[in-house]
Protein backbone atom coordinates (compact mmCIF):
# COMPACT_ATOMS: atom_id res chain seq x y z
CA UNK A 1 0.00 0.00 0.00
CA UNK A 2 3.02 2.63 1.23
CA UNK A 3 4.67 1.25 -2.57
CA UNK A 4 1.58 2.53 -4.26
CA UNK A 5 1.11 5.74 -2.44
CA UNK A 6 4.96 6.30 -3.10
CA UNK A 7 4.04 5.53 -6.96
CA UNK A 8 1.19 8.24 -6.81
CA UNK A 9 2.99 11.17 -4.79
CA UNK A 10 6.27 10.89 -7.44
CA UNK A 11 3.43 10.81 -10.15
CA UNK A 12 1.74 14.11 -8.79
CA UNK A 13 5.54 15.54 -8.26
CA UNK A 14 6.60 14.68 -11.60
CA UNK A 15 3.39 17.30 -13.23
CA UNK A 16 3.85 19.17 -10.68
CA UNK A 17 7.44 20.32 -11.69
CA UNK A 18 7.52 19.10 -15.55
CA UNK A 19 9.76 21.01 -17.71
CA UNK A 20 7.63 23.19 -20.08
CA UNK A 21 10.96 24.17 -21.62
CA UNK A 22 11.06 22.23 -24.89
CA UNK A 23 9.60 22.54 -28.35
CA UNK A 24 6.36 20.09 -28.39
CA UNK A 25 3.11 21.65 -29.75
CA UNK A 26 -0.02 23.19 -27.53
CA UNK A 27 -3.65 23.82 -28.66
CA UNK A 28 -5.04 26.96 -27.63
CA UNK A 29 -8.73 28.75 -28.90
CA UNK A 30 -8.40 32.83 -28.05
CA UNK A 31 -11.42 34.41 -28.21
CA UNK A 32 -12.86 38.47 -27.12
CA UNK A 33 -12.20 39.89 -30.55
CA UNK A 34 -14.72 40.47 -33.33
CA UNK A 35 -14.49 38.79 -36.87
CA UNK A 36 -12.50 42.63 -38.20
CA UNK A 37 -10.68 45.58 -36.84
CA UNK A 38 -7.48 45.82 -34.67
CA UNK A 39 -8.59 43.06 -31.92
CA UNK A 40 -8.51 40.17 -34.97
CA UNK A 41 -5.09 41.04 -36.18
CA UNK A 42 -3.91 41.70 -32.42
CA UNK A 43 -5.01 38.03 -31.73
CA UNK A 44 -4.31 36.76 -34.78
CA UNK A 45 -0.23 37.54 -34.39
CA UNK A 46 0.10 36.74 -31.18
CA UNK A 47 -1.01 33.11 -31.94
CA UNK A 48 1.40 33.26 -35.16
CA UNK A 49 4.29 34.08 -32.85
CA UNK A 50 3.30 30.84 -31.10
CA UNK A 51 3.02 28.69 -33.76
CA UNK A 52 6.16 29.83 -35.13
CA UNK A 53 8.14 29.58 -31.39
CA UNK A 54 6.70 25.44 -30.77
CA UNK A 55 5.94 24.22 -34.74
CA UNK A 56 2.76 22.05 -35.11
CA UNK A 57 0.56 24.35 -32.33
CA UNK A 58 -3.30 24.14 -33.43
CA UNK A 59 -3.82 27.58 -31.77
CA UNK A 60 -6.79 29.18 -33.41
CA UNK A 61 -9.26 32.37 -33.27
CA UNK A 62 -12.65 32.58 -32.30
CA UNK A 63 -14.62 35.21 -32.84
CA UNK A 64 -16.52 36.87 -29.77
CA UNK A 65 -16.81 40.23 -27.62
CA UNK A 66 -14.89 41.09 -25.25
CA UNK A 67 -17.63 40.90 -22.93
CA UNK A 68 -18.12 37.33 -24.13
CA UNK A 69 -14.75 35.83 -24.22
CA UNK A 70 -15.12 35.77 -20.65
CA UNK A 71 -18.23 33.94 -20.51
CA UNK A 72 -16.46 31.49 -23.15
CA UNK A 73 -13.33 30.96 -21.51
CA UNK A 74 -15.20 30.32 -17.94
CA UNK A 75 -17.80 28.12 -19.78
CA UNK A 76 -14.74 25.93 -21.69
CA UNK A 77 -15.91 27.26 -25.08
CA UNK A 78 -12.56 29.01 -25.46
CA UNK A 79 -9.09 29.05 -23.76
CA UNK A 80 -7.86 32.28 -23.50
CA UNK A 81 -9.70 35.80 -23.88
CA UNK A 82 -7.40 38.58 -25.07
CA UNK A 83 -9.84 41.78 -24.64
CA UNK A 84 -10.33 41.89 -20.58
CA UNK A 85 -9.81 45.02 -18.93
CA UNK A 86 -11.13 45.68 -15.26
CA UNK A 87 -14.44 46.17 -16.41
CA UNK A 88 -15.22 42.71 -17.47
CA UNK A 89 -12.96 41.21 -14.77
CA UNK A 90 -15.08 42.38 -12.18
CA UNK A 91 -18.23 42.60 -13.54
CA UNK A 92 -17.92 38.55 -14.43
CA UNK A 93 -16.27 38.06 -10.59
CA UNK A 94 -19.12 39.62 -9.26
CA UNK A 95 -22.10 38.50 -12.07
CA UNK A 96 -23.54 41.70 -12.32
CA UNK A 97 -24.80 43.06 -16.24
CA UNK A 98 -24.23 41.96 -18.76
CA UNK A 99 -23.09 38.57 -17.18
CA UNK A 100 -25.98 36.54 -15.50
CA UNK A 101 -24.02 34.59 -12.89
CA UNK A 102 -20.77 35.27 -10.95
CA UNK A 103 -17.42 33.51 -12.60
CA UNK A 104 -15.24 34.07 -9.82
CA UNK A 105 -12.58 31.15 -10.32
CA UNK A 106 -13.52 30.07 -13.13
CA UNK A 107 -10.97 32.36 -15.30
CA UNK A 108 -7.47 33.81 -14.36
CA UNK A 109 -5.23 36.22 -15.10
CA UNK A 110 -2.03 35.92 -17.42
CA UNK A 111 -0.97 39.01 -19.58
CA UNK A 112 -1.32 42.94 -19.76
CA UNK A 113 -1.25 43.26 -23.37
CA UNK A 114 -1.21 47.33 -23.52
CA UNK A 115 -2.14 49.86 -21.52
CA UNK A 116 -3.39 52.72 -23.72
CA UNK A 117 -6.50 52.71 -24.78
CA UNK A 118 -8.42 55.89 -24.39
CA UNK A 119 -11.59 56.66 -24.95
CA UNK A 120 -12.38 59.30 -27.07
CA UNK A 121 -15.49 61.51 -26.41
CA UNK A 122 -16.27 63.58 -29.09
CA UNK A 123 -19.27 65.86 -30.60
CA UNK A 124 -20.03 67.59 -33.71
CA UNK A 125 -18.98 71.38 -33.72
CA UNK A 126 -22.53 72.15 -35.02
CA UNK A 127 -24.47 70.36 -32.18
CA UNK A 128 -22.00 71.55 -30.15
CA UNK A 129 -22.90 75.61 -30.91
CA UNK A 130 -26.60 74.54 -31.15
CA UNK A 131 -26.89 73.69 -27.74
CA UNK A 132 -23.85 75.41 -26.23
CA UNK A 133 -22.09 72.84 -24.81
CA UNK A 134 -18.04 72.80 -24.41
CA UNK A 135 -17.78 70.41 -21.43
CA UNK A 136 -19.17 67.41 -19.23
CA UNK A 137 -20.65 69.89 -16.81
CA UNK A 138 -22.69 71.57 -19.47
CA UNK A 139 -24.20 67.85 -20.57
CA UNK A 140 -25.21 67.67 -16.87
CA UNK A 141 -26.89 71.34 -16.65
CA UNK A 142 -28.63 71.94 -20.14
CA UNK A 143 -29.42 67.74 -20.48
CA UNK A 144 -29.20 68.57 -24.26
CA UNK A 145 -31.24 66.58 -27.26
CA UNK A 146 -28.57 63.92 -28.75
CA UNK A 147 -27.84 61.19 -30.87
CA UNK A 148 -25.48 59.39 -29.51
CA UNK A 149 -22.82 56.84 -30.74
CA UNK A 150 -22.00 54.41 -28.10
CA UNK A 151 -21.12 50.77 -28.23
CA UNK A 152 -23.42 47.66 -27.39
CA UNK A 153 -23.29 47.15 -23.45
CA UNK A 154 -22.18 43.71 -23.70
CA UNK A 155 -19.07 45.63 -24.57
CA UNK A 156 -18.90 46.68 -20.84
CA UNK A 157 -15.28 48.39 -21.40
CA UNK A 158 -16.21 50.72 -23.77
CA UNK A 159 -19.53 51.52 -21.95
CA UNK A 160 -20.26 50.57 -18.67
CA UNK A 161 -16.12 50.69 -17.96
CA UNK A 162 -15.62 54.08 -19.74
CA UNK A 163 -18.74 56.46 -20.96
CA UNK A 164 -20.89 55.34 -18.32
CA UNK A 165 -19.41 56.30 -15.28
CA UNK A 166 -18.12 59.50 -16.79
CA UNK A 167 -22.03 60.31 -17.02
CA UNK A 168 -22.29 59.20 -13.07
CA UNK A 169 -19.32 60.96 -12.24
CA UNK A 170 -21.24 64.23 -13.42
CA UNK A 171 -24.73 63.62 -11.84
CA UNK A 172 -25.89 61.99 -15.13
CA UNK A 173 -26.96 58.42 -16.59
CA UNK A 174 -26.77 56.81 -20.09
CA UNK A 175 -30.71 56.36 -19.48
CA UNK A 176 -31.43 60.09 -19.16
CA UNK A 177 -29.78 60.63 -22.85
CA UNK A 178 -33.36 58.91 -23.79
CA UNK A 179 -35.07 60.71 -21.27
CA UNK A 180 -34.10 64.05 -22.45
CA UNK A 181 -35.36 63.24 -25.59
CA UNK A 182 -32.22 61.98 -27.58
CA UNK A 183 -31.35 58.63 -29.08
CA UNK A 184 -28.56 55.69 -30.04
CA UNK A 185 -26.55 54.50 -32.65
CA UNK A 186 -25.57 51.19 -30.64
CA UNK A 187 -22.15 49.33 -32.16
CA UNK A 188 -18.59 49.24 -32.66
CA UNK A 189 -16.50 52.45 -33.08
CA UNK A 190 -16.35 52.06 -36.91
CA UNK A 191 -20.39 51.66 -36.93
CA UNK A 192 -19.77 55.08 -34.96
CA UNK A 193 -17.70 56.97 -36.94
CA UNK A 194 -19.56 55.99 -39.74
CA UNK A 195 -22.69 57.56 -37.80
CA UNK A 196 -20.55 60.99 -37.21
CA UNK A 197 -19.63 61.12 -40.78
CA UNK A 198 -23.51 60.34 -42.33
CA UNK A 199 -24.96 63.17 -39.59
CA UNK A 200 -26.61 60.05 -37.98
CA UNK A 201 -24.75 61.51 -34.97
CA UNK A 202 -23.84 63.77 -33.02
CA UNK A 203 -21.89 62.48 -29.98
CA UNK A 204 -19.13 59.59 -30.66
CA UNK A 205 -18.09 58.03 -27.34
CA UNK A 206 -15.51 54.86 -27.76
CA UNK A 207 -12.11 53.46 -27.53
CA UNK A 208 -9.85 54.17 -30.98
CA UNK A 209 -5.54 54.77 -30.52
CA UNK A 210 -4.71 58.17 -30.58
CA UNK A 211 -4.19 60.23 -33.27
CA UNK A 212 -6.44 57.57 -35.64
CA UNK A 213 -6.37 58.57 -38.92
CA UNK A 214 -10.44 57.88 -39.57
CA UNK A 215 -11.36 60.46 -36.87
CA UNK A 216 -8.89 62.79 -38.34
CA UNK A 217 -10.67 62.46 -41.86
CA UNK A 218 -14.08 62.85 -40.61
CA UNK A 219 -12.61 65.94 -38.96
CA UNK A 220 -11.57 67.45 -42.02
CA UNK A 221 -15.29 66.99 -43.64
CA UNK A 222 -17.31 67.76 -40.43
CA UNK A 223 -15.98 69.82 -37.69
CA UNK A 224 -15.41 68.14 -34.40
CA UNK A 225 -14.45 69.21 -30.62
CA UNK A 226 -13.50 67.26 -27.75
CA UNK A 227 -15.97 67.19 -24.60
CA UNK A 228 -13.50 68.96 -22.04
CA UNK A 229 -14.32 67.72 -18.57
CA UNK A 230 -11.46 67.96 -15.65
CA UNK A 231 -9.34 65.41 -13.96
CA UNK A 232 -10.53 64.71 -10.69
CA UNK A 233 -14.31 63.91 -12.13
CA UNK A 234 -12.16 61.22 -14.87
CA UNK A 235 -10.48 59.72 -12.23
CA UNK A 236 -13.67 58.80 -9.88
CA UNK A 237 -14.98 57.46 -13.30
CA UNK A 238 -11.54 55.36 -13.72
CA UNK A 239 -11.27 54.13 -9.97
CA UNK A 240 -14.49 52.28 -9.80
CA UNK A 241 -12.44 49.57 -12.59
CA UNK A 242 -9.30 49.77 -11.72
CA UNK A 243 -7.96 52.65 -14.56
CA UNK A 244 -6.52 56.16 -14.63
CA UNK A 245 -7.33 59.46 -15.89
CA UNK A 246 -4.63 60.83 -18.13
CA UNK A 247 -4.40 63.67 -20.59
CA UNK A 248 -4.93 63.44 -24.49
CA UNK A 249 -2.08 66.19 -25.85
CA UNK A 250 -3.27 68.98 -27.53
CA UNK A 251 -2.53 68.51 -31.37
CA UNK A 252 -3.23 64.82 -31.10
CA UNK A 253 -6.53 66.14 -33.32
CA UNK A 254 -6.61 68.99 -35.62
CA UNK A 255 -9.29 70.31 -33.31
CA UNK A 256 -7.64 69.99 -30.21
CA UNK A 257 -6.55 73.14 -28.93
CA UNK A 258 -4.87 72.76 -25.05
CA UNK A 259 -4.88 68.78 -23.40
CA UNK A 260 -7.94 66.85 -22.69
CA UNK A 261 -8.50 64.45 -19.61
CA UNK A 262 -10.00 60.88 -20.47
CA UNK A 263 -10.51 57.54 -18.92
CA UNK A 264 -7.45 55.35 -19.56
CA UNK A 265 -7.67 51.43 -19.84
CA UNK A 266 -5.73 48.46 -20.15
CA UNK A 267 -6.22 45.54 -21.79
CA UNK A 268 -4.88 41.85 -20.67
CA UNK A 269 -5.12 38.18 -21.41
CA UNK A 270 -6.82 35.99 -19.34
CA UNK A 271 -7.44 32.00 -19.66
CA UNK A 272 -10.31 29.81 -18.27
CA UNK A 273 -9.55 27.53 -15.06
CA UNK A 274 -9.39 24.54 -17.32
CA UNK A 275 -6.47 25.29 -19.34
CA UNK A 276 -2.90 23.72 -18.60
CA UNK A 277 -0.26 24.96 -17.01
CA UNK A 278 1.93 24.16 -19.81
CA UNK A 279 -0.65 25.63 -22.51
CA UNK A 280 -0.48 29.07 -20.73
CA UNK A 281 3.02 28.88 -19.46
CA UNK A 282 4.36 28.42 -23.44
CA UNK A 283 2.10 31.08 -24.90
CA UNK A 284 3.24 33.76 -22.02
CA UNK A 285 7.14 32.58 -22.57
CA UNK A 286 6.60 32.61 -26.76
CA UNK A 287 5.22 36.33 -26.12
CA UNK A 288 7.82 37.48 -23.50
CA UNK A 289 10.91 36.31 -25.66
CA UNK A 290 9.65 37.78 -28.88
CA UNK A 291 9.05 41.18 -27.73
CA UNK A 292 10.08 42.91 -30.79
CA UNK A 293 7.69 41.02 -32.84
CA UNK A 294 4.55 41.09 -30.57
CA UNK A 295 5.35 44.89 -31.45
CA UNK A 296 5.55 44.82 -34.97
CA UNK A 297 1.96 43.40 -34.80
CA UNK A 298 1.20 47.59 -34.86
CA UNK A 299 -1.47 49.52 -33.09
CA UNK A 300 -1.22 49.22 -29.43
CA UNK A 301 0.92 46.36 -29.22
CA UNK A 302 3.36 48.99 -30.84
CA UNK A 303 3.16 51.71 -28.94
CA UNK A 304 2.94 49.89 -25.43
CA UNK A 305 3.53 46.13 -24.82
CA UNK A 306 6.47 45.51 -23.12
CA UNK A 307 7.52 42.21 -21.46
CA UNK A 308 8.19 44.58 -18.28
CA UNK A 309 4.62 44.96 -18.05
CA UNK A 310 3.46 41.51 -18.62
CA UNK A 311 2.87 40.77 -15.21
CA UNK A 312 1.69 44.29 -14.42
CA UNK A 313 -1.94 43.23 -12.69
CA UNK A 314 -3.75 46.20 -11.65
CA UNK A 315 -7.42 44.08 -11.05
CA UNK A 316 -4.86 41.71 -8.41
CA UNK A 317 -7.12 39.04 -10.42
CA UNK A 318 -5.42 35.57 -9.58
CA UNK A 319 -3.02 34.91 -12.24
CA UNK A 320 -2.99 31.22 -13.89
CA UNK A 321 -0.80 28.81 -12.19
CA UNK A 322 0.95 28.59 -15.93
CA UNK A 323 1.82 32.48 -16.23
CA UNK A 324 2.93 32.73 -12.43
CA UNK A 325 5.97 29.94 -12.78
CA UNK A 326 6.82 31.42 -15.77
CA UNK A 327 6.55 35.49 -14.01
CA UNK A 328 8.51 33.84 -10.82
CA UNK A 329 11.49 32.19 -12.95
CA UNK A 330 12.16 35.49 -14.73
CA UNK A 331 11.69 37.98 -11.73
CA UNK A 332 8.80 39.90 -13.14
CA UNK A 333 6.62 38.65 -10.04
CA UNK A 334 7.91 37.78 -6.44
Amino acid sequence: MRVALAAVLAAFAAVAYADFNDKKPITATITGATPSGYPRTMVEGLNAVVRDTYPGSAVSFKPNSPGGGVVAIAEKQADFTATATGTEIRLANEGKDPYKAPLRGKFSYVMMLYDNQYMHFVMTKEWADANGIKSWADIAAKKPKMRLAINRPDNPQTTIGGPYEVMKAYGFTINDIAKWGGSYVLGNSQIGLDALTDDKADVFMNARNLGDSLLKDIASKRPLLWIDGDTAHMQKAADTFHFKADMVPKGTYPFMEKDYPTVRMWVSLLAGAHVSDEVVYKYVKAIAENEARVQSIGGSLKTSFTVAKMATNPASLPYHPGALRYYKEKGLVK
